[in-house]
């Protein structure tokens, strides 16, 4: 084989090897840049919620810190076997209020966890925090 033709054989194979990375990483990245814009709005709602769960200013409410089981997770409710929580609660099985929506989808029945109450009275106490432990 003449020495011309084995350098266009290898200028034809470094070329459609070459073109055909280029469309494979231009795919590549696209399928990036839809996984960041999915990531960066639940950055943008998880901030939101956060800060609806941030200090409220109406006088008198309070932060409250606890531990317990889940025993149960309603739509609006979390049922939650807990120790004592100082100055609010003696140690009990209690319902509570989540805060948002979120919350409940990090537990399932069982889980040991900590949480946080935000409230003016244990009525109205609602859990703002909670993670597993």
């Amino acid at each position: 084989m003449p020495v011309w033709q084995v350098a266009l054989l290898f200028n034809l194979t470094f070329a459609l090897g070459l073109g055909l990375g280029y469309a494979g990483w231009g795919r590549r990245a696209e399928a990036l840049d839809r996984e960041f814009d999915g990531a960066r709005a639940q950055i943008e709602r998880l901030e939101r919620e956060r800060a609806a769960c941030a200090p409220a200013t109406r006088a008198g409410e309070q932060q409250w810190e606890g531990r317990g089981i889940v025993r149960a997770v309603y739509p609006q409710l979390l049922i939650i076997t807990h120790e004592e929580i100082r100055g609010l609660l003696p140690a009990r099985t209690t319902s509570f209020r989540a805060a948002t929506p979120t919350l409940r989808e990090s537990i399932r029945v069982g889980d040991p966890i900590r949480f946080s109450l935000r409230g003016t009275v244990a009525d109205d106490a609602a859990v703002v925090a909670i993670e597993r432990w």
